[in-house]
């Protein structure tokens, strides 16, 4: 008398389900990362020369950004409403997950809007942050600057 593996169909088709399943997160990890590739290219990259992105104009105090030394932030947003008081600038690691890094600018009797950055300590030697400049009021209807930074030890 033969015996029937009743298991056998069962562990064929989830090992099917599992192979298909790692195939595909495979192929989404690839596909995100060649995404962001591209789109480094849409970030103005911040230093003492002025960066301009849709009539906005970002500067750095220093072109070298080391960790735990303040660096001065400072836009001119001429587009913005006087009542917009103060920006929020937003950063994440690129290489490396630091969390979510956010710096409030204070709008100045000259309408330029300034802070300073503290950027913490990471394992690396170098670091590329990426983010956006948003105003903290009527964000939705503002389109934010696409910005990112190299911090180095």
């Amino acid at each position: 008398m033969l015996k029937k593996k009743t298991w056998q169909p069962i562990a064929n088709l989830l090992l099917i389900i599992a192979v298909g399943w790692g195939g595909f997160q495979v192929l989404e990890i690839g596909k995100n990362k060649s995404d962001k590739r591209q789109l480094l290219t849409d970030y103005c990259q911040l230093s003492t020369q002025a960066c301009e992105q849709n009539n906005v104009s970002v500067t750095l105090s220093t072109d070298v950004i080391h960790p735990m030394k303040a660096t001065q932030v400072n836009v001119s947003w001429p587009e913005l409403p006087e009542k917009t008081n103060s920006l929020m600038l937003t950063l994440e690691g690129h290489e490396m997950m630091m969390g979510i890094y956010q710096l409030k600018l204070s709008r100045a009797s000259n309408g330029q809007f300034s802070g300073d950055l503290l950027l913490p300590f990471c394992t690396s030697n170098e670091m590329t942050w990426l983010g956006d400049i948003k105003p903290l009021s009527e964000p939705e209807q503002i389109t934010p600057i696409s910005i990112s930074l190299r911090m180095t030890k």
